[in-house]
């Protein structure tokens, strides 16, 4: 039996070497390796040219933050953490964290499958004075990076399927956010990278469709005849539950103007929106008028962004919308962003911003008669952010600490509310 075992182990022996004296002499016949080095170092070439890093850019060409990408799947998102306090009857403060992750699958030659997986635990500050609400529930308050859901589960936010038709014609489809590709804004329009304030990151005058945070069903399609000019199309289902599609859609228009004044580049985008009704009337103009859960609201407005030098830019929204069926008829919102080369900081960000929002007649009259001691006026809303950079991080990349403050005046358009200072503080991590 020893004899044996030791026949057998020298046989092993013996085959191993001839193989591998093999193997040598088979990649020394092969021009393209060469030697064992060679064949590694192609083999790592190879992986590279799988496993890569780069920036992912949204329709318009916006960067948005780092992807990572291996045999054609891509992977990005980011973690928020915020804390905020205030002066507001000894309210101690709260806290909110949210994740969001984006996978990409490519789909032939130029189509997509995109998803977008949310999380959310944290319900901000609470015990507030009422700010002014949109008919969709949206409100012009302190935290837009809150969610309605509270809970320890992963939420699939928007699930698509996208196109290139042509090299200037693009569609989606499926589940999606209408404010992804309406209203956006360089300068103010990511509550992760810029201002936290509701009113900064979309018009108010908007009532957007689908659901309470903004995803349904729906199509958009984005045209650009010349490389200065995009336009968008888009219909959603108006209460994102799936139910009537075809009744109630939530409709939008915008074109796009780039231009470059003085040799800076700046965007000018128009829009036009329409939604034939709502869930409920909890929010409208008057709350005991039945009728406005049918009623049509529409509106127009415009978002401007403008380089005015290498570090310094200018940016400018505003909207209108039914004040029958709205707490608000109007806003005008507008403010700076600094890039912080003056301080040798130049991934560093100050952002300045400052909106008004002035309430419509109908829900004027509402809270005059069913308020005592209401008196109607402009609600004004300023935010002070500081992106810091961390180890040189740009925009949409590494980690980032937001010091925030706001401070509120008529809050819900109450002259007779106590202003409001909030503080607070971001945390951002890009991955």
């Amino acid at each position: 039996m020893k004899k044996l075992t030791y026949i057998l182990a020298v046989a092993v022996l013996i085959f191993s070497v001839e193989s591998s004296w093999a193997d040598e002499k088979a990649v020394s016949k092969n021009p393209a390796y060469g030697t064992e080095f060679e064949e590694l170092k192609h083999r790592v070439e190879e992986l590279e040219k799988r496993i890569k890093d780069g920036e992912t850019v949204d329709e318009l060409g916006h960067k948005l933050h780092p992807i990572h990408s291996i045999y054609g799947l891509k992977m990005s998102g980011g973690l928020t953490m915020t804390a905020q306090g205030s002066d507001y009857k000894n309210n101690k403060g709260a806290g909110a964290l949210s994740a969001d992750i984006v996978i990409e699958s490519p789909v032939g030659k130029d189509g997509r499958v995109i998803s977008v997986l949310d999380f959310q635990r944290g319900a901000g500050l609470q015990n507030l004075p009422s700010f002014l609400t949109s008919p969709n529930g949206n409100t012009t308050g302190a935290n837009n990076d809150i969610e309605s859901f509270n809970n320890d589960q992963l939420h699939v936010a928007q699930f698509l399927y996208e196109h290139n038709i042509t090299s200037n014609l693009v569609v989606s489809i499926g589940q999606l956010d209408p404010t992804s590709y309406f209203d956006s804004n360089l300068y103010a329009n990511n509550e992760r990278v810029h201002f936290l304030a509701n009113q900064f990151a979309n018009n108010p005058t908007i009532e957007f469709g689908a659901s309470e945070n903004f995803y349904g069903p729906g199509i958009r399609l984005t045209y650009s005849p010349a490389e200065l000019l995009d336009i968008t199309i888009a219909a959603f289902e108006g209460d994102g539950d799936y139910a009537d599609i075809f009744d109630n859609p939530f409709l939008m228009a915008e074109a796009d103007f780039k231009v470059k004044p003085f040799d800076k580049g700046g965007t000018y985008r128009i829009y036009y929106w329409s939604r034939k009704a709502r869930p409920d009337i909890t929010n409208a103009a008057n709350p005991n008028d039945a009728t406005l859960i049918d009623k049509e609201n529409s509106g127009v407005g415009l978002s401007i962004e403008q380089a005015i030098t290498d570090t310094v830019g200018i940016w400018l929204r505003g909207g209108t919308q039914n004040e029958k069926v709205a707490q608000f008829d109007k806003h005008i919102s507008g403010g700076l962003n600094i890039a912080g080369e003056m301080i040798n900081r130049p991934d560093d960000v100050i952002g300045l911003g400052y909106g008004a929002t002035f309430m419509g007649k109908e829900y004027k009259d509402y809270k005059t008669s069913s308020s005592a001691g209401f008196s109607s006026d402009t609600e004004q809303y300023m935010e002070l952010y500081y992106n810091i950079s961390i180890n040189e991080a740009s925009v949409f990349r590494g980690f980032h600490i937001s010091p925030d403050v706001q401070y509120v005046i008529n809050p819900g358009g109450d002259a007779n509310a106590s202003r409001l200072f909030i503080y607070g503080i971001r945390l951002q991590a890009f991955f």
